[in-house]
Order: structure tokens, then C-alpha cells, then sequence
């Protein structure tokens, strides 16, 4: 009777010893099989949207003054800029304005090697992007995303054009880390790694659809990569304009060539005051008011010469340009809050804006001495250097440009 017990217990045993070694086997299993499924919906998701993202090239020709004792008197040559675009449709491409700006020629390559030259329909230099139509070849376009805007943690993949990988289209993967919240335009801060090239490029979720366009990277300072010598490393964070910026502004593209910006009437200057904390530092305290325009939203405000803008719909005002650029970004005939400061004391008001006459505003530009560099919105160039120079302060190391 014990020895029948015995068997029984023993062959129970060895059940649960198979049953135990059979989840051990099992689970890896599944986990591989996810793992793959998950590498196959990616690279689905990559090959899909890549036909839809094009190479745009832009070039055009510059003069510069002959060096001294030498015949000629000028000298003309040509430069190229190299970027990326998004097929939205099937004849147009959006990219950024930086990558087409003052652009004589414009051509755009597919991801199969077709290149075609493209007409640019219009450009904003608020937003920083540009509408390019082509006639000769039909696009496989890329939808906009549907339902809720992009978030924090929301997986995103990045395509665009890798200059250093001869011009090839590449993709890399990432998430939404954080929305830079201003008034008017919000960029999106990415995980995303991007190389030059990148700009104008596409960034798409899950479901392979558009939720944004690259703007520009932020350069980390020390970070060496497996890059050959002379490329410039890739980014490890990158900013995009959502996609529900960029369909109004496409849609006006599309309709009259150009965005309608808003208007204030009024000329400022920077204004800045000595730091406490730390010597020979001046810390920007707003747009200080230099003319006012009659008839404008600013004089019906009653603003002043002398006068210090600080606040723009309860967001801070900083230097000139932010301020500008916030103007800019706001529709006409919408009516927005303004604080400023007249002797020492807080004055508060709000006013409806008119439309700017100049459809691309000069202050805008940022000014470069290489006609080859890309031009960037100056209030995002500047956003990205306060940024370099505080994580360089925060890892005691010098920023690069430092002197």
C-alpha cells in the first residue's frame, strides 16, 4: 500500500516538474514572439512612411565681393542646402521654410531615386515651414494624424534625409518628452536621435500617420558618436510643429501662398538689468517701447515711448523678438492681453490685432555670414542656445562657441 502511495506521490512529482520546466521553456518563447512582432510592426510602420518622405535640395547663387588686387570685382557662386519633406498629397510636399528660403532652384529625390524639380507655392517664417508642388511625378502622401494631439510618452518615429549616409532616407525611433508650451505655437520636444538633413522631415506615430514636422535639434555638448570624423553628431533631442499647427498654416499655403500674420503697431528695442547673482551677466526684462504706430492696436492700447512690455497673453516677455514672433503667430482680429510697466507701475490691457502688411517680416530672419547655412527662426535659435548654455553650466563644461 506505502509503495503504491509512494508511486503515485513520485508520478505527482514529476507532473509538476514538467508542468514547471514546460513555463520555463514557454515563456521565453512568448516573449521572443512578441518581441519580434513588435520589430516587424515597426519596420512596417518605417517602410510605409519612408515612401512618403522625400530629399528636397535647394540652391542658389550668392555674390561676394572678389578678394583685393585680383581682376574680377565679384565673385558669384552656389550654394546648396539639403533637407527633408513630406509628401501631404499627391503632387505637395511640406518642409521647412529654413531649407527653401531665397531658394533660386528647388528639387526634390525619392526614397527610390525619381528627382524632379519642385515650385515652391509659399513659405512662413513664423513656423518655419514652406508648401512645394511638383507636377511630373504623383506622390504617395502621408495622412495627418486624427483625434487626440500628441503627448508626453506618445511613441513617435522620425524620417528624414541622413547627409552623412549620402543623402539616404533614415528613420529612428523615440517619444514625446515634454510640449513647449507658448502662446500661439507649440513645439513638441522629441527623445528622437536626428542628423543634419533631418530638418522638414516627418515624425509619425503607432498608426503611421503624420502628428508633426522636424524643426531642429538641440546639439548635447561632449557627446561623441561612431560618426566619421568631420560630420556633426547627431542630436539626441529634436523639436516638432504638431500637427494641428501645421494644418491651418497649410491650408493657407495652399489657398494664397503665404500665412496672414497679426499686426500690433508698435517698434521695441531690447531691455535688460545687471544680474544679482552673478557679475558681468544682464538679464533680458522685456521689449521696451521705442514708437508706437497712430491708429495701430498698440495706440488705441494707449501705449508710450518708454514704456516696458513684460507680459503677452500670461506668458512672460523676454527680449524683442519673442515678443514679435508672438504678434506674429496670432490670426487677425484676434484680441490678446498685454502688460507693461510705465513708471514704476503695472498697466494691463487688451486689444484686437490688425493684419501685417509684410508677409514675411524682417526681424524674423536670423542673420548668417555662410549664405550655405541654413537660416532659423531667430526666437527658437536663441531658445536652443539658452538651453546649450545651461546644460553646459550644469555639467561644468564650456558651451560650444565659448570664449
Amino acid at each position: 500500500m506505502r509503495a503504491r502511495a509512494w508511486r503515485r506521490g513520485a508520478a505527482g512529482i514529476r507532473r509538476l516538474a514538467l508542468a514547471a520546466l514546460l513555463m520555463l521553456v514557454a515563456v521565453p518563447v512568448w516573449a521572443q514572439g512578441a518581441l519580434s512582432a513588435l520589430e516587424t510592426d515597426v519596420d512596417q510602420i518605417g517602410r510605409i512612411a519612408r515612401s512618403s518622405v522625400v530629399t528636397v535640395i535647394a540652391r542658389n547663387s550668392a555674390q561676394r565681393d572678389a578678394p583685393a588686387g585680383t581682376a574680377a570685382k565679384v565673385s558669384k557662386r552656389t550654394y546648396t542646402r539639403i533637407g527633408s519633406g513630406v509628401a501631404v498629397s499627391d503632387t505637395e510636399i511640406l518642409t521647412t521654410a529654413s531649407v527653401v528660403l531665397d531658394a533660386e532652384h528647388v528639387w526634390i529625390r525619392t526614397s527610390n531615386d525619381l528627382q524632379v524639380e519642385a515650385r515652391l507655392v509659399g513659405l512662413d517664417p513664423i513656423s518655419n515651414l514652406a508648401l512645394l508642388r511638383v507636377s511630373d511625378l504623383r506622390l504617395p502622401a502621408l495622412k495627418f494624424a486624427q483625434g487626440r494631439a500628441a503627448r508626453e510618452g506618445d511613441w513617435t518615429m522620425a524620417i528624414g534625409t541622413a547627409r552623412y549616409n549620402r543623402e539616404r532616407i533614415a528613420q529612428s525611433t523615440g517619444a514625446v518628452a515634454a510640449r513647449l508650451r507658448e502662446p500661439r505655437l507649440a513645439l513638441l520636444q522629441l527623445t528622437n536621435w536626428v542628423h543634419p538633413g533631418f530638418s522638414g522631415g516627418a515624425v509619425v506615430n503607432a498608426r503611421g500617420e503624420l502628428v508633426g514636422i522636424l524643426q531642429g535639434e538641440l546639439e548635447t555638448p561632449g557627446r561623441a558618436t561612431a560618426l566619421d570624423a568631420g560630420d556633426r553628431n547627431p542630436g539626441g533631442v529634436s523639436f516638432m510643429l504638431p500637427v494641428e499647427s501645421i494644418k491651418p498654416i497649410y491650408e493657407s499655403l495652399r489657398a494664397e501662398g503665404h500665412v496672414r500674420h497679426g499686426y500690433f503697431g508698435v517698434s521695441t528695442r531690447a531691455a535688460s538689468v545687471e544680474s544679482d547673482t552673478r557679475v558681468g551677466l544682464r538679464v533680458p526684462i522685456g521689449a521696451l517701447v521705442e514708437s508706437v504706430i497712430p491708429d495701430g492696436p498698440a495706440a488705441k492700447l494707449g501705449l508710450k515711448r518708454g514704456d516696458l512690455i513684460v507680459a503677452f497673453e500670461g506668458e512672460r516677455v523676454e527680449y524683442p523678438e519673442q515678443l514679435a514672433r508672438w504678434v506674429a503667430a496670432t490670426p487677425p482680429g484676434t484680441s490678446i492681453e498685454l502688460v507693461w510697466v510705465r513708471n514704476d507701475i503695472a498697466q494691463n490691457g487688451r486689444v484686437a490685432l490688425l493684419e501685417s502688411p509684410d508677409a514675411r517680416p524682417a526681424w524674423v530672419l536670423q542673420p548668417t555670414d555662410d549664405p550655405n547655412a541654413p537660416t532659423r527662426i531667430s526666437e527658437l535659435e536663441k531658445q536652443i542656445q539658452k538651453l546649450n548654455r545651461e546644460l553646459a553650466r550644469l555639467k561644468n563644461e564650456s558651451p560650444p562657441g565659448a570664449h
